[in-house]
């Protein structure tokens, strides 16, 4: 059957509709629409409305998703075709047999789900991490606001990086990576950990786009892959190596509450804890520097809602409701994928047409976000839509709630997302208080691969206030 295909100004989702070589479907449906289990008189996926509507972005403009909510309870998410390839038919050794939830499906990725639920998701871990993390985000303050602006102009993004490299690698690999100094020669831990997760985006993307020759023979870049991938869980192992020695020093057990993640991975198994802090690494460090980048930016362009910000700081109101508004807002203008997607796992009934097993469906979140039918004046940077009373206007949920999900959604969404919103909190936070956050040049420009990246130069300037 042909899928019924949407142009986008966005490279992500075309990559969603052809890399993988089946049906792909963009698929929504208005608010007052049920999904129905009958198939009488359900019409075909090829005659599901497309370019007709609007040029572009077809008949989005109508639609909400509604087989997310109707999923499969190990559901499919498609994506990193050439790492699946590695690591299942080029037999990759180093994991020996242990892959993490990037790249597995269906009850495979359910099973490590669950060892891996216990060790991130626990509430306390806010409280546990805060401390270093803090330590991190001032350590970090203190470096960005010494370095020269035209440095920062074409660096900001690497600093952002070294910044998210160290938060995470505190987390997920047990200690302070070293990667916020200034002598990180090329073959420093730290710069292989952050060159492996950049690289590993970038090759498989440029694998999966177009032509996939490397499905029958091994090319150059994916060869050059396999090389990244082994070289990020053979660094990740030493350092997770010597948390296990310093676990072991230590000499006593230490109740379950006070435990970091990686003791609670390690319990498990010491393969398990290596893939986790791969998975960590890879998803965390662009992603967590893009979010950061975004919130400042947004920040640095609307002074009234910096200064509301620094106020609550100062007042030393521990719940941060408008900085977590801030983020928010920050994030459902420009997350850090455009889009979520999912492949059928069985056949649905959507608004009177039939949508096969094995068709990829694609909600193209960031569009969404921006309609006025779901946030009145959807392009303004307004935190308080997510702080007003039901009653007001502005407030967010009057949207329907699959509109934005920066986060994923369901059981696949991100496992990370409490020490993400922490590493990001702490940062805009630490230098809020003691700097004036400023935003001279154009606005920002956003492009999208499989993530959204920004374009240089960054035009930021930080004015200390006191």
């Amino acid at each position: 059957m042909k899928a019924n295909v949407v142009t986008s100004r966005y490279v992500l989702p075309a990559v969603l509709q052809n890399v993988y070589q089946r049906p792909s479907l963009r698929l929504y449906t208005s608010p007052a629409t049920q999904a129905s289990s009958s198939s009488v008189q359900a019409k075909p996926l090829s005659e599901i409305p497309g370019l007709s509507s609007l040029p572009i972005i077809g008949p989005l403009h109508h639609f909400l998703p509604v087989v997310y909510r109707a999923e499969d309870p190990n559901p499919l998410r498609p994506g990193f075709e050439s790492m699946v390839n590695y690591k299942t038919k080029d037999n990759m050794t180093v994991a020996d047999g242990v892959f993490g939830l990037t790249i597995l499906q269906g009850a495979q990725w359910r099973q490590f789900r669950t060892k891996v639920n216990p060790a991130l998701l626990k509430p306390k871990l806010v409280k546990l991490y805060a401390p270093a993390l803090e330590g991190i985000a001032k350590d970090m303050v203190e470096r960005l606001t010494k370095l020269s602006y035209d440095y920062l102009e074409n660096n900001f993004d690497v600093e952002m990086t070294k910044f998210s490299l160290e938060s995470i690698g505190l987390v997920g690999l047990g200690s302070r990576l070293g990667a916020l100094g200034d002598d990180m020669t090329d073959d420093h831990p730290a710069r292989k950990l952050m060159k492996c997760a950049k690289d590993i985006l970038q090759l498989s993307f440029k694998l999966e786009v177009g032509l996939s020759p490397w499905r029958y023979i091994s090319t150059p870049t994916y060869r050059k892959l396999m090389r990244t991938v082994d070289t990020q869980w053979e660094v990740s192992k030493v350092f997770i190596g010597e948390a296990r020695k310093q676990i072991t020093e230590r000499g006593h057990d230490i109740p379950e509450e006070e435990k970091s993640i990686i003791e609670k991975l390690l319990a498990i198994d010491e393969k398990v804890a290596i893939s986790m802090a791969n998975e960590m690494l890879l998803a965390g460090i662009d992603t967590v520097a893009f979010a950061t980048t975004n919130l400042l930016y947004r920040l640095g362009t609307n002074p009234k809602a910096q200064d509301k910000l620094r106020e609550e700081i100062l007042s030393g109101d521990n719940n941060r409701r408008y900085l977590r508004a801030c983020l928010k807002e920050a994030l459902r203008l420009n997350p850090v994928v455009s889009a979520n997607l999912r492949h059928t796992a069985k056949d649905h009934y959507v608004a009177g047409y039939h949508i096969p097993k094995g068709v990829d469906v694609v909600a193209p979140n960031e569009y969404l976000s921006k309609l006025e039918k779901y946030y009145p004046q959807p392009t303004e940077f307004i935190p308080e839509r997510w702080l007003v009373e039901k009653t007001h206007p502005l407030y967010y949920g009057n949207a329907h709630p699959m509109v934005t999900l920066p986060f994923g959604f369901g059981v696949r969404s991100c496992i990370g997302r409490r020490i993400a919103e922490l590493e990001i909190e702490l940062l805009v936070a630490t230098l809020v208080k003691d700097y004036l956050i400023r935003w001279e040049g154009p606005p920002l420009k956003i492009v999208t691969r499989i993530m959204n990246k920004m374009e240089k130069p960054y035009n930021f300037r930080f004015d200390r206030i006191n």
